[in-house]
């Protein structure tokens, strides 16, 4: 047996809960808990200073300041236009519904493809006809 097969095997004939070793419990429980997502990105910043795009992102924020300036123009426009009521619309004469011809049957087929199918139909019997007695000249 290889060393290998020997751990594997040695693993297998281990009682059920203590197969695999385990890493032991932190003693400072403020660290066995799970950090905030604010918290987890801020430490995987600091991490990552030497990356340019993560130094501009910590220098100059996430977003760009233009974003920020036309975010805060869209709210004020919002807040002017809900301050100002809208003109009245003037009455309107109601619209007549446009009437189309029922089809009949589901996706029934037209009588125009039905009278398409047998000029096609006649067409090819009529070349069919007329074949022989063209090819039969010189």
């Amino acid at each position: 047996m290889t060393a290998v097969e020997t751990r594997v095997r040695s693993v297998l004939d281990a009682p059920h809960g203590r197969r695999f070793s385990r890493t032991p419990m932190a003693t400072d429980r403020r660290s066995a808990l799970p950090e905030s997502p604010l918290a987890r990105e801020r430490r995987l910043l600091r991490q990552m200073t030497d990356n340019p795009r993560v130094a501009h992102r910590i220098e100059h924020g996430v977003l760009p300041q233009w974003m920020d300036v036309a975010r805060e123009r869209r709210e004020r426009e919002v807040v002017a236009m809900n301050t100002v009521p809208p003109p009245p619309l003037p009455p309107q004469a109601p619209i007549a519904p446009h009437r189309t011809r029922a089809r009949g049957r589901h996706r029934a087929p037209s009588r125009w493809c039905r009278r398409q199918a047998l000029l096609h139909g006649a067409l090819s019997v009529l070349g069919a006809m007329i074949a022989p007695v063209i090819g039969s000249f010189p």
